[in-house]
């Protein structure tokens, strides 16, 4: 009976010791390395929310006092887009155009939201026409090498356009970006090229 009484002492005893250890290697991690943050509160992003949107409704004022105001359009456009108003964005960059055909702000924002929704040939149309108002808005040839590529169906232009891209010194990032599109193509032309022939059954 002392036997097992001792085994019973010792486990407790065994389990003391787990938890004192435990806990101080806890309170040393604390020490070192602060204690934990805490969780941000999920309100944060509506500071945000309010700001945008007195930021729309001083630019809504100064268009209504300025209607034909280039700047104010386009930045209101912008506004709407960040939250999620894009036909309304979609009217002014319209808007723009008319007042400044060659805007390439209104162009290029015009391009991007008909190439969301599908519309290719306009989102090309869009983008040639802010090239060619400022060839330096390489943005526009990347656009439309993507267009090309995965919508069109002609690599041969989306590689034209990717090679004029690159030769105009773009940012960094975007220079991967059209270093990865030149590789996904190559790279299903030569899988086109080793594809096995189609041959037909006999009869």
């Amino acid at each position: 009976m002392s036997a097992l009484v001792s085994r019973r002492e010792r486990a407790a005893l065994g389990f003391f010791w787990v938890v004192v250890v435990a806990i101080g290697a806890m309170t040393l991690g604390v020490l070192i390395k602060g204690p934990a943050p805490e969780a941000q509160p999920q309100a944060q992003a509506a500071p945000n929310a309010a700001a945008t949107q007195a930021r729309i409704t001083q630019l809504e004022a100064q268009l209504k006092s300025a209607p034909n105001d280039v700047n104010t359009i386009l930045s209101l456009g912008d506004a709407y887009l960040d939250t999620r108003r894009a036909m309304e964005a979609f009217r002014l960059f319209q808007r723009a155009i008319e007042l400044d055909p060659g805007n390439v702000h209104a162009l290029s924002d015009l391009g991007s939201l008909y190439q969301q929704i599908g519309q290719y040939d306009k989102a090309l149309a869009s983008y040639q026409r802010a090239y060619e108002s400022q060839p330096n808005h390489s943005g526009s040839l990347l656009n439309m090498a993507l267009i090309y590529s995965r919508h069109k169906g002609d690599n041969a232009k989306a590689l034209e356009l990717l090679r004029t891209f690159l030769a105009s010194n773009p940012e960094m990032q975007l220079v991967a970006q059209a270093q990865q599109e030149i590789a996904r193509i190559e790279r299903s032309i030569k899988e086109a090229g080793t594809a096995a022939p189609y041959a037909p059954g006999a009869k």
